[in-house]
């Protein structure tokens, strides 16, 4: 029953931020629901992977691709804020990060 809530809790973070996303208009605005997404939702969906099946190689799977996604998320959502306020004439193209 815990399994099925966390991961039934986890798809509702997605749904509503993907939902949210299609709503709002600016890059940023979707770069933190993004971020939502990625370090609430997705976690919550791999506990509750996790916590259904037991712990085998697939759960172990499970732990390395979101540690991968923990790990990433942030840097690509700096990546993609930083290009986007380049484009806009924000930050100079040569200025340090």
């Amino acid at each position: 029953m815990i399994a099925w809530l966390l991961t039934l809790g986890g798809v509702a973070v997605m749904a509503c931020c993907a939902v949210a996303a299609a709503a709002v208009g600016g890059v940023l605005d979707r770069l933190h629901l993004l971020s939502v997404t990625t370090s609430v939702g997705f976690p919550l969906t791999a506990l509750g992977l996790i916590a259904q099946r037991g712990f085998s190689e697939a759960s172990a799977m499970v732990v390395l691709i979101t540690a991968l996604v923990l790990l990433s998320a942030p840097v690509m959502s700096a990546a993609t804020a930083r290009l986007t306020a380049q484009e806009a004439g924000v930050v100079e193209d040569d200025s340090p990060p």
